[in-house]
């Protein structure tokens, strides 16, 4: 089952609301979802996809399920069987649910019991299959971890870069972060299935939520399943094509619209990001902001040579360094505006 399209007559921040999950009439497996906050990102995730809420939302949802297109009406969970049936597939997954580490650790066992006593493997088998699992993982993010085995006590042993062994507890706490957010995307029991997920970068390092979206199409593509995710991150929103991004923002009539990117954000820079695409007006602290911009507004007057200028000038490289980018750019705007004296 994958998502095609939503309409939203009236709930909450939507009204006449649509948001479609194509590009060029195919269904996408990875779809972004960002804007400021209050935009109504989780809304549509948890009350309207996930039908998480007591007040329904009125609207349609239209659907690949089995090769067919179907459109259904919302809500229908007490009257359609088969919206039911077909929106069962649809997991609302808690990917900053912080599970304790035997909790992690007995999911990965069932997974490896589910092999042997279901799938018919040998253990060797399904040891091998959830090595490579892990391994992609760490390998995606960098890690210096390496997953051997499991004990006699049904422990799971990593090794580290000196072949040190050590059970789970003796991963850190971000390992123990990025293999409980997406371990799970890898088993089977996501095949087919809608996952949405609310802010995944919640408690992971930046560059480790830079490293996460190819591994997610990756999980997307192997399971034949659709992911669509909120995030505030710019890491995450500089790691996803034109096509797999949707902008949430405010109309005239104060409802929120969903928009598309006019350019790939693919490669963008975190300034960039923030600025064009989240609309965040300071970079900076916005006082530091406001004193570069008063110095280069004093520059274009001509007013470098001003004791005010001088000082100004003196603090903010006390203040935010000599090299910065900036203050290097206005020195450079000085030397030009004096060869033309």
């Amino acid at each position: 089952m994958k998502l095609k399209h939503i309409h939203i007559d009236a709930y909450k921040v939507f009204h006449d609301f649509d948001i479609d999950f194509c590009h060029n009439g195919n269904i996408q497996n990875l779809i972004v979802i960002t804007g400021v906050n209050g935009n109504g990102k989780t809304t549509l995730l948890r009350d309207v996809i996930a039908g998480d809420t007591i007040g329904k939302p009125k609207g349609t949802v239209t659907i690949e399920h089995k090769g067919k297109i179907e459109t259904f009406s919302l809500p229908d969970t007490f009257e359609n069987k088969d919206y039911d049936d077909v929106f069962s597939k649809v997991i609302f997954y808690k990917a900053n649910d912080k599970s304790s580490v035997n909790q992690l650790q007995d999911e990965i066992i069932r997974y490896v019991d589910k092999f042997v006593y279901v799938q018919g493997k040998t253990s060797f088998e399904a040891y091998s299959r959830i090595q490579a699992m892990i391994e992609d993982i760490f390998s995606n993010f960098n890690l210096q971890v390496r997953f051997k085995g499991i004990d006699e006590n049904k422990k799971l042993i990593f090794t580290n870069i000196n072949n040190e062994e050590f059970g789970i507890e003796g991963l850190s706490g971000g390992e123990q972060q990025i293999l409980s957010k997406v371990f799970p995307l890898f088993t089977d029991s996501m095949k087919e299935h809608v996952i949405l997920i609310d802010e995944p970068e919640d408690s992971l390092h930046p560059s480790w939520q830079a490293r996460l979206i190819p591994i997610l199409r990756r999980c997307a593509k192997n399971n034949d399943c659709q992911i669509i995710l909120a995030t505030h991150s710019p890491q995450i929103i500089s790691s996803v094509r034109k096509e797999e991004i949707r902008i949430f923002t405010h109309g005239d009539d104060g409802y929120v619209k969903a928009g598309v990117c006019s350019e790939s954000p693919y490669g963008w820079t975190i300034e960039k990001v923030l600025m064009e695409i989240q609309g965040v007006d300071y970079i900076r602290v916005p006082e530091v902001e406001d004193e570069l911009n008063e110095l280069t507004r004093m520059v274009e007057e001509n007013q470098y040579d001003t004791d005010k200028f001088k000082k100004k000038l003196s603090i903010m490289e006390a203040t935010i360094g000599f090299t910065d980018k900036d203050l290097a750019l206005i020195r450079m705007e000085i030397i030009r505006k004096k060869k033309k004296e």
